[in-house]
């Protein structure tokens, strides 16, 4: 009897198990990036259904990688501040401002918009005709983009640093200065405290102490995108500045200095530190808290510094200056009327008052020792010479590796319309933004996963299967986001086995919940031990606490895009990773 209860109690076990295993479960835990390899051949691709649809060279030599345009912000995303143009007889002036002065929807970053609300509340007037001030809240490198393509035409720009102008000039855009400083704030690198008193050991911790300590391998860091980012922008400009030498020798940076063997020396050690490169200064703060045994240091800008170090997790930290000072200067454009222009002289009048600068310094906007020393880089560079350091830093950041990225695109039936249409320009237009040599592949889920790109070095070929493998792309079905993943995983694995040195990247773009095939518990310890980063885009009404689970895995952040925002979004993470 006893032998009877038994064997059904096996064969019950046995059939629960099949059972789950055919629902997805089951799925060892891997503890290894052995075992994530295994366990991802043996018990998770078994279960997925992949089709193959990829491109022929003779169906990708019918397209052309010529004229793909670079895709601008879109000057809705910026919201406008403090007033509005109204129609009626007024002297509107709009403001291009920084996001670390100009965000209403922060008490820490709106000074911008308070000193206009007062401002125009004082209804100065002009010509007898009433002035009213508005400020767009527009982060500087996005304005810049928008100024030189000719795409937008406010009154002034308030950028967080001088560079910015000088990039500006470069591309054919004159402007004059209102005011040549609003308000004073400077940049440095924010340190974990055991690192700082680690540094402050041996004396006193400087922008010079801790690239070396950079170069010695004794600190990882993490910055944003020189292209986007004022702080990046100036940590570039200072780090290149000091490899040339200048910091000794004295004088400008040149071409010369940029392009010798001892500034390519310099950055390829500064590189090999660096953990990640976002698109923000947000991500990276969330980075740093979120990993704190990686992510060792990362700049920022003094004013915003002054709020974070109260939040848990930053209280222990220290700031170590470095860089040019950001002055948020004022200028106008030869598009700005007369009016306008006398409106504007008024405004920055009002704005270095002192109840306007008591605000500012209230609000963490204060005049440094660093600062007031002025023992920084040259505050002068061209355009020429910043943009030779943007396209050097994008062709040397890799330091030799080579770099391999999936793309990961739902195109379930939901992805109809606008949203896919927005994904395949966007993923059009983020491919001029790959390093040659680097290899790009291409998975898309619905209710199964079709495999698109193997994964290949970007020659022109290569390139051309890409753009034919995006414009094919068809939105049907359901979501099976974790099995697409798993395929791309799997393509990737693979190479890292080959190459183990290299870089290895996931973007995954979903715009619902997965609602087929495996779940992120089934595959959690996969992707964690597989050693590569995945960067999840919410694409519209998504559960962002599984994209949030799967960012946390490895140095990421979630994205959020939709239709008006992916492009430039998916340009930012192609241009920073590849």
């Amino acid at each position: 009897m006893k032998r009877q209860v038994w064997s059904i109690i096996f064969a019950i076990s046995a059939c629960i198990t099949v059972l789950t295993a055919c629902l997805g479960g089951g799925i060892s835990e891997a503890k290894s990036f052995d075992d994530a390899v295994n366990i991802l051949s043996s018990q998770v691709l078994p279960k997925i259904t992949v089709q193959d649809e990829l491109v022929s060279d003779a169906a990708a030599a019918r397209y052309s990688i010529e004229g793909i345009t670079d895709p601008l912000p879109d000057l809705t995303d910026f919201p406008v501040f403090a007033a509005k143009p109204t129609g009626n007889s007024e002297i509107y002036v709009e403001i291009f401002g920084s996001t670390e002065k100009s965000n209403a929807e922060r008490t820490d970053s709106r000074w911008l918009v308070d000193v206009a609300e007062a401002f125009n509340q004082k209804n100065v007037a002009i010509g007898g005709k009433p002035v009213r001030v508005g400020v767009r809240r527009i982060d500087s490198g996005a304005g810049m983009r928008l100024l030189a393509a000719g795409q937008a035409k406010p009154a002034a720009y308030s950028p967080s640093n001088n560079l910015w102008l000088a990039l500006l000039q470069d591309s054919g855009v004159t402007f004059e200065p209102v005011a040549d400083r609003l308000l004073p704030n400077s940049i440095g690198f924010v340190l974990r405290g055991e690192v700082y008193q680690q540094l402050a050991a041996a004396g006193p911790v400087t922008f010079d102490r801790i690239l070396n300590a950079i170069a010695a391998g004794k600190i990882t860091i993490g910055y944003p995108n020189p292209y986007r980012s004022s702080t990046a922008l100036n940590l570039m400009y200072a780090l290149f500045w000091r490899a040339a030498g200048r910091d000794q020798a004295g004088g400008l940076l040149t071409e010369q200095d940029i392009q010798s063997q001892q500034v390519a020396s310099v950055f390829e050690q500064f590189q090999k530190q660096v953990l990640i490169a976002t698109n923000t200064s947000p991500e990276l703060q969330d980075i740093f808290l979120r990993d704190k045994s990686t992510l060792q240091a990362f700049p920022l800008e003094y004013q915003n510094y002054q709020t974070i170090q109260k939040m848990p997790g930053f209280e222990q930290t220290k700031f170590v200056p470095l860089g040019l000072p950001h002055t948020n200067p004022l200028v106008s454009f030869a598009w700005t009327t007369p009016d306008q222009k006398a409106a504007l002289k008024a405004f920055a009048e009002f704005a270095r008052s002192p109840e306007m600068q008591k605000l500012a310094t209230e609000t963490g906007f204060v005049e440094t020792d660093y600062t007031k020393a002025g023992k920084f880089p040259p505050v002068n560079p061209s355009g020429k010479i910043l943009k030779a350091i943007q396209a050097q830093w994008k062709r040397g950041k890799d330091v030799g590796k080579t770099v391999y990225l999936m793309t990961v695109v739902d195109t379930s039936g939901s992805m109809d319309g606008e949203p896919l249409k927005a994904v395949q320009e966007g993923l059009k237009a983020a491919t001029t933004q790959i390093n040659s040599g680097n290899q790009v592949g291409l998975v898309t889920f619905s209710d199964q996963v079709v495999r698109r790109l193997a994964l290949a070095p970007f020659d022109r070929l290569q390139h051309q299967k890409f753009l034919a493998a995006i414009e094919n792309l068809r939105a049907d079905g359901g979501t099976a986001m974790y099995d697409g993943l798993m395929v791309a995983l799997n393509e990737l694995v693979a190479k890292k086995k080959t190459d183990p040195n290299g870089r290895f990247y996931v973007i995954v773009l979903s715009d619902g919940d997965s609602n087929a095939g495996f779940k992120l518990p089934d595959v959690q310890s996969i992707i964690a031990q597989s050693g590569i980063r995945v960067y999840p885009i919410a694409y519209g009404e998504v559960d962002k606490n599984q994209l949030e689970a799967i960012a946390a895995l490895r140095e990421s952040s979630v994205q959020t895009g939709d239709p008006k925002t992916v492009r430039d979004l998916l340009k930012g993470l192609f241009e920073t990773n590849l």
